[in-house]
């Protein structure tokens, strides 16, 4: 048996998403947490493999990365804007954590993003929606993965052993973490449900709330980066917009849940836009 409430910790550990970019006092996290700071570390490190103090630290480096590659936002103005006192510290830090300095990773964007999303030769010409969509209230359970089928598909089973209706209930997969950017060990996907019934067990958190670009993918899980490799080595690559260093977040429309087939799967892109 835990000897952790992990709701507590999930809030926590979201409260510190939304606020990575600001100083965090040990006394809004223990109010947060309901534990003392250093039982929160331990349980913080036992679930996560990291500190907190380190955790804040990737997420204002690696936030500042997703600026550098999606966005023309001046660096001395990224590096305000992820938490750093000055641009030096935030280069310093950037270059100690990826081992290029940031003027160089922003110049080397497009090598990066076709060398992880290769264009093909032939691909559809991508036209999505973008559109603004609002904050939704989700249920969600996370796990470390490099996005591979056994660790999301677990996750799923875990979150579908609750009981909630499955119609009239909206599944979505949050992709937290940019692989071009992230260690995969570090890596994190949500499971997230947006229902009318209460789940007393699980976390809640609020995704989307901003504008973005839609795209579908059709046909099964094992082709979706297909997808991604149009979209990032692609679209993006051919096209003015700024992407925001938002979750990409894809929501589940047709699934095991209501197909047969795998080829009838359909799943909404859906990338963060500035």
């Amino acid at each position: 048996m835990n000897d952790f409430n992990l709701k507590r910790i999930y809030n926590t550990r979201n409260y510190i998403e939304t606020h990575y970019n600001q100083i965090i006092s040990i006394d809004s996290l223990e109010n947060i947490s309901c534990y003392s700071y250093r039982n929160l570390q331990r349980i913080f490190y036992s679930l996560f493999n990291e500190t907190i103090g380190a955790y804040q630290t990737r997420l204002k480096i690696e936030n500042g990365y997703k600026k550098l590659l999606y966005s023309n936002a001046p660096i001395s103005d990224i590096a305000l804007e992820v938490g750093f006192a000055d641009v030096q510290s935030f280069s310093k830090t950037f270059k100690k954590h990826f081992n290029c300095s940031p003027s160089l990773a922003r110049n080397q964007k497009e090598l990066l993003l076709n060398d992880l999303h290769p264009q093909q030769a032939i691909f559809c010409i991508l036209k999505p929606e973008i559109f603004f969509i609002p904050e939704i209230t989700v249920y969600y359970l996370s796990c470390k993965t490099s996005y591979i089928n056994p660790e999301i598909e677990n996750l799923w089973d875990t979150i579908l052993k609750n009981d909630f209706p499955r119609t009239n209930t909206d599944f979505f997969g949050v992709i937290t973490d940019d692989i071009l950017i992230t260690e995969k060990s570090k890596c994190t996907y949500e499971a997230c449900i947006a229902t009318s019934v209460t789940i007393k067990n699980l976390p809640l958190k609020t995704i989307f709330g901003g504008k973005y670009a839609s795209f579908f993918h059709e046909g099964s899980y094992e082709t979706i980066e297909d997808t991604y490799q149009q979209i990032f080595g692609g679209w993006f690559l051919s096209n003015d917009f700024e992407f925001s260093h938002s979750p990409v977040i894809e929501k589940y429309i047709k699934n095991e849940a209501n197909c047969d087939n795998e080829s009838d799967y359909l799943t909404a892109i859906f990338i963060p836009l500035i």
